[in-house]
């Protein structure tokens, strides 16, 4: 008579650790890929048509001269916030703060908007914690960029198994240096999709990542209109004008050259990122391809670059990131480039991943 069977026992779960990764190198890589043609108006075929010429390499240069493979003001922010994620074993938005004036003195790349409302932070001598909401008044409420979006892809990893820590923590964070409801949303929505991403296991579709969007835009909406009660008008703007980006991210066209959205205008560009991003995820059959559709389109492509590599590294997975890409990020800045190439680069990022 056979022995009878043992138990096959599972092994660990691939997805949230390939996806994970995924979503924290493609922030990287899309930074890395985008700094070369940021600001550059470059003619580009019509959506749903892909660019993808003249730029396919890591090349570096662009405005700021970065080296090839480095990664601009997103990723080093991006890379700060790990560190502070992992240090601490959760989010605290004072030290962290505290984390990113620290990386002012070392920077390479960083934005106008960013120096200034850092400075803000630094020398008003107002709470530091408000400054952004300063800079959001100062602006007429107008003023909705895409900075904290391109940061904001760690929380969803790290907080991938627990919604309100999430939602929490990237409203939190958006406010610091970006408190538009636009701002603060986008970074609440996105961590949803970059979360279900990592727990949807082997059945995940590209449309789950809208359906998830969507459930942390409620989420975060609610939270957000109860804390900011002065603002509740432009919450419910927020959340309605998010949830048209993610209705037109499914259509052929996104509708990415209108006069009411533009790829290169720059007052609206966090819903540019939002929208294009999505919209990649769902018509690009692959990270490489969505890729080179957005840093041949032109306009502020480290950004966008940096929102839709984490969305479609989520979805894709690391393996699906072109290992000439993930190389060239991952070895650039070595030793003796300073705290660019310790403290702040994206070799940070990777531990986050789940196990």
């Amino acid at each position: 008579m056979p022995p009878p069977r043992r138990p096959i026992t599972p092994g660990p779960d691939p997805y949230p650790n390939q996806r994970g990764r995924g979503a924290l190198l493609g922030l990287a890589v899309g930074d890395a890929l985008g700094v070369t043609f940021k600001g550059k108006l470059l003619p580009a075929p019509p959506f749903p048509q892909l660019a993808d010429i003249p730029h396919r390499t890591l090349k570096g240069g662009g405005p700021f001269e970065l080296r090839k493979g480095q990664v601009g003001e997103n990723g080093q922010m991006a890379s700060c916030l790990g560190v502070g994620l992992r240090e601490l074993g959760s989010y605290d938005a004072d030290q962290q703060l505290r984390r990113y004036l620290a990386w002012q003195g070392h920077a390479a790349g960083m934005s106008e908007y960013m120096t200034e409302v850092l400075t803000e932070v630094a020398e008003s001598g107002l709470p530091k914690a408000t400054a952004g909401r300063r800079m959001w008044l100062k602006g007429m409420r107008r003023v909705a960029h895409n900075g904290s979006l391109a940061r904001t892809a760690p929380l969803g990893v790290f907080f991938h198994e627990d919604t309100q820590a999430r939602v929490q923590a990237s409203l939190a964070d958006s406010a610091l240096t970006h408190f538009d409801p636009r701002c603060q949303l986008a970074c609440a929505a996105f961590n949803g999709s970059i979360a279900h991403a990592l727990t949807a296991g082997e059945r995940l579709k590209r449309e789950d990542l809208i359906t998830a969007a969507m459930s942390g835009l409620t989420v975060g909406s609610a939270i957000l209109g109860r804390s900011a009660a002065d603002y509740v008008q432009e919450v419910t703007v927020a959340t309605t004008f998010l949830k048209e980006d993610l209705a037109a991210a499914q259509q052929d066209d996104p509708m990415l050259y209108w006069p009411d959205l533009h790829m290169h205008r720059k007052q609206d560009h966090v819903r540019v990122a939002f929208r294009l991003a999505y919209w990649e995820v769902l018509h690009a059959p692959s990270f490489e391809a969505g890729m080179l559709d957005i840093i041949n389109r032109g306009g502020d492509t480290d950004s966008n670059g940096a929102v839709a590599g984490a969305l479609l590294g989520a979805f894709h997975g690391e393996d699906a990131i072109p290992s000439e890409w993930r190389q060239g990020v991952l070895e650039a800045m070595g030793p003796g480039s300073g705290p660019l190439g310790s403290l702040y680069h994206p070799r940070q990022l990777l531990p986050l991943a789940p196990e």
